[in-house]
């Protein structure tokens, strides 16, 4: 998962990234790895309006000015992105899951090849959401979204997609 300045793939900033791997169920983890990203530059004014209110208030935007170009630039944050990734690619095959996930991995393109550890299937949480919704299931956009950070959004995705499980009554192996 990623935080950013806004919505635009071509013209956020990302600020946040977030990875946990988990078994195909969301219930034994592997790894995690969290990370704010300090821009070289950030222009608070050409950030999107939604995007600037949300990380004022979980505290984002505070972080990083707390944070060093040593320990949280771009390019540092990608070398731990590459050792997480590559570690564990070394035991799993890594599918990438996660709400907009396209988002998410053109965002890890801007500074590495994410194809070379990541499989080609994907989940993406919100087409999941989208699907329980239509076979009558409550709609899990509503109500409390949470402060909008790495760890919140992947958690709340793994709850759900859990939950998604039981709605669907999918029976699984033990797959990995």
């Amino acid at each position: 998962d990623f935080e950013t300045t806004g919505v635009d793939r071509r013209k956020s900033l990302p600020l946040e990234i977030g990875m946990e791997c988990t078994d195909m169920l969301g219930e034994q983890k592997f790894g995690s790895l969290s990370r704010i990203i300090r821009p070289d530059r950030l222009d608070l004014l050409s950030m999107s309006p939604v995007a600037f209110s949300m990380h004022t208030d979980n505290g984002l935007l505070f972080e990083l000015m707390g944070g060093s170009v040593r320990n949280d630039s771009m390019v540092v944050v990608a070398n731990a992105v590459e050792e997480f990734l590559d570690s564990l690619s070394q035991r799993f095959s890594l599918v990438p899951a996660g709400t907009n996930v396209d988002f998410d991995l053109d965002l890890l393109r801007l500074n590495l090849n994410p194809d070379a550890w990541l499989t080609y299937r994907k989940y993406d949480m919100a087409t999941i959401r989208r699907l329980v919704t239509v076979l009558g299931a409550p709609d899990p956009y509503q109500g409390d979204s949470g402060p909008h950070r790495v760890k919140s959004c992947i958690a709340r995705d793994i709850k759900d997609y859990k939950a998604m499980l039981e709605t669907l009554a999918v029976k699984t192996g033990d797959h990995k």
